[in-house]
């Protein structure tokens, strides 16, 4: 959070904007790293969890500016959080999975 605050701009709106576009993305990415074996259900709960939240960015319009969510600078700052959180649980994963592989990939 406070990596966050060195992106942001003077206007709150845009500060909350970013914020909670990066929180539902690291969320929805966390869910998706955990989740092992996909069924058709989960897949549409996450596109349905991503497809509320664009609609209630079209919705509440007195919460976020549209013009600066179509801007470059919003997508480049929203993935500079959201990969700055993500990125080292990823790789933390994928040492915890070469250190300690599941007993199943050890049988073959």
């Amino acid at each position: 959070m406070y990596g966050a605050l060195l992106l942001f701009d003077q206007d709150f709106i845009h500060v909350v904007s970013i914020t909670f576009t990066s929180v539902l993305l690291t969320e929805l990415l966390m869910v998706a790293l955990t989740i092992h074996t996909w069924h058709f259900v989960m897949v549409l709960a996450e596109l349905a969890s991503l497809v509320i939240y664009i609609i209630a960015l079209a919705v509440f319009k007195s919460f976020f500016d549209q013009a600066f969510l179509l801007t470059l600078n919003f997508v480049w700052k929203v993935f500079a959080i959201t990969g700055v959180s993500c990125i080292p649980l990823v790789v933390l994963k994928c040492i915890r999975m070469k250190l300690r592989p599941p007993i199943y990939s050890k049988l073959r």
